[in-house]
């Protein structure tokens, strides 16, 4: 349980040896698992020294409130508060990967701090809001799948808006949440690719 502001959120924290980098994989999912790609994902991370928190940023009783589903702020608050408890904990330096409405709260949680890198995995990223994308300057790496051209559009809206290094890249074949044939692998390269080299 990590604390975050008035609440306590259920995270899963997985540190390999030796460990280079966390990951705050921040997502809204009702099921606990922010999607398809994630159990392919973590092990490829873990074997690459990145290590990683999967963190619910609702409790179970406030998913089914659309309000605080996209209060962008809130999530985003609460990530902020989850990363300073990371931090103290591991000693380490902290990257984001956010998807569902994880994804905005990633960005603008990152606007307001020294973050190595972030992933954007689908969501509506422009969500942060352009002041927010503005501040940004870790280096941003936005996924969508093929078959959503609205999210790819919606993700180069925010990339627009970002003046550090950002790109998108979009995964062929792979729908909204990033599922489709050979997309969790996709991902998994992605996000390791990005927070071990700086390539997309």
């Amino acid at each position: 349980m990590v604390p975050a502001g008035r609440t306590h959120l259920t995270a899963r924290l997985s540190l390999p040896a030796p460990t280079h980098v966390v990951l705050s994989i921040a997502h809204s999912a009702g099921d606990g698992r922010p999607g398809p790609w994630y159990e392919y994902t973590a092990p490829r991370l873990h074997r690459a020294g990145i290590g990683t928190l999967l963190l619910g940023l609702l409790p179970e009783e406030e998913r089914s409130d659309r309000h605080k589903l996209f209060d962008v702020v809130l999530l985003a608050r609460r990530l902020e508060t989850a990363t300073q408890w990371l931090r103290r904990e591991t000693g380490l330096p902290v990257g984001y990967v956010g998807s569902e409405a994880g994804a905005p709260a990633a960005l603008r949680a990152a606007a307001d701090d020294e973050i190595r890198a972030v992933v954007s995995l689908g969501g509506r990223p422009e969500l942060a809001g352009p002041a927010a994308l503005a501040r940004v300057r870790a280096p941003t790496l936005f996924v969508v799948g093929g078959l959503d051209p609205r999210g790819a559009g919606l993700s180069r809206l925010a990339a627009d808006w970002m003046n550090c290094r950002h790109h998108v890249t979009v995964v062929p074949g792979a729908t909204g949440d990033l599922a489709g044939p050979g997309a969790a692998e996709a991902v998994a390269d992605l996000i390791r690719d990005w927070f071990t080299t700086g390539r997309k």
